[in-house]
């Protein structure tokens, strides 16, 4: 679990740009839905913000960037 959320801290830091859920679980190569939880572990514990991405079509979705 250590390793997953240091990797995904990683994703988010080293980032030139907010990044989806499903951008650093391709990244990754994990699920979107593990991805999903730790990056709302980052920002329950403020080391990453949550903003809506505008301008997507479909389904809303969300972008997390280093806080």
């Amino acid at each position: 679990m250590a390793e997953t959320l240091d990797a995904v801290s990683q994703a988010v830091r080293s980032a030139g740009e907010p990044m989806s859920a499903t951008e650093v679980a391709r990244a990754l190569d994990l699920s979107r839905v593990t991805v999903r939880r730790y990056l709302e572990h980052l920002v329950t514990t403020k080391q990453a913000v949550k903003q809506p991405r505008h301008g997507t079509p479909g389904r809303p979705e969300y972008e997390y960037r280093w806080a």
